[in-house]
């Protein structure tokens, strides 16, 4: 009997989750949590945004009882969750990511029994997946920046490549920090590439940035002897034959002694991200990432650094961003030194 209770308090747990995920969601969609910056009671509110009276006292009270409202006497407050979702830097990477869940995960996992018996898989892309994945992706990008300067070499790159830059965040970060540096981005989607160059306009930056579009395994950045080159977070776009022809594209493109830096999720089943509840979060989406014929699943660390040392990297190592390393970049040096490249640039 106790048993029983356990498995069907998990299960309430299950479908609170999927109710909590709709109603967030609801209200940053509706503008009805942006409205709540002002508590209000609920007819008030729905007299002010012109929403059906009844929808919006049954909100409040569900969104309460999930916690993401404060309610003192009949007037609705925003709780801090909400309001950080509303307000933070991360705002909308968080929101991207919400979005993400309900628009792109939950859909192709729904899909899962026909899948496991071989009905055919999806392709994955997109304009609006695209910006979605490119938005979420920047969730933790300040925590990944700081990882990325103790990456050796990072601090004092000056011709720096970004390979799916997205909206540009990390050439912003890095040429804002290293003002006499250069940068290139490669991105694949238009309209990400045009957020990309908003952004450096908005951050200063672009008279030293250039973004271009296209697959990079066929772009021509417009020059080699890169110190810097980044992945972020699209290792899992790339497999097999395709994954060990971008490498050796990118050490073709490196200076001597220049760097490779990748950022990546690695599933792994240690107590630290299970408490963190990463271990769950990444084998979801490596299980995503497989469930479509054109991504591939996260990779094997070990793997990893024996496929670019095997290439020809000379020296591989991680720092880890977040404790544990469950995401974390995976380093590799080119062959030869820094002194030696400097040494063999025609003198101005």
């Amino acid at each position: 009997m106790l048993e029983g209770i356990r498995h069907t308090r998990r299960l309430g747990g299950l479908l609170r989750a999927h109710f909590q995920s709709a109603l967030l969601r609801a209200g940053l969609r509706s503008g009805l949590f942006a409205a709540l910056r002002q508590p209000a009671r609920a007819p008030e509110l729905a007299e002010r945004e012109q929403l059906a009276p009844d929808l919006t006292a049954a909100f409040l009270q569900a969104a309460h009882a999930h916690g993401l409202l404060q309610r003192r006497g009949e007037r609705f407050r925003l709780s801090r969750f909400v309001r950080w979702l509303l307000d933070a830097p991360e705002a909308e990477a968080a929101l991207a990511l919400l979005e993400q869940a309900s628009l792109s995960y939950e859909p192709v996992l729904a899909r899962l029994p026909e899948l496991l018996h071989g009905a055919e898989r999806p392709l994955w892309g997109g304009p609006q997946a695209m910006l979605r994945a490119a938005l979420a992706s920047r969730l933790g990008e300040r925590r990944a920046v700081a990882a990325l300067v103790r990456v050796p070499g990072v601090r004092s790159a000056r011709h720096i490549l970004d390979v799916g830059c997205g909206t540009g965040g990390y050439l912003v970060d890095l040429l804002g920090r290293y003002r006499d540096a250069l940068g290139v981005g490669v991105e694949l989607d238009a309209s990400l590439a045009e957020r990309a160059r908003a952004n450096l306009r908005a951050a200063g930056v672009h008279r030293r940035a250039e973004i271009l579009v296209g697959d990079y395994t066929e772009v021509d950045p417009g020059r080699s002897g890169f110190d810097l080159v980044l992945l972020n977070q699209d290792l899992h776009y790339f497999g097999g034959a395709e994954r060990r022809r971008l490498f050796e594209r990118i050490l073709g493109q490196l200076a001597p002694g220049g760097v490779l830096a990748i950022q990546t999720p690695v599933v792994q089943e240690d107590a630290l991200s299970r408490a963190m509840g990463l271990a769950a979060t990444l084998a979801s989406f490596d299980l995503f990432l497989r469930a479509h014929r054109n991504l591939y699943g996260l990779p094997e660390p070990e793997a990893l650094r024996a496929a670019l040392t095997e290439i020809g990297f000379q020296e591989v190592g991680e720092v880890p961003i977040v404790p544990g390393g469950a995401l974390r970049y995976v380093w590799a040096r080119a062959p030869g030194s820094r002194a030696e490249h400097a040494a063999a640039q025609p003198r101005r």
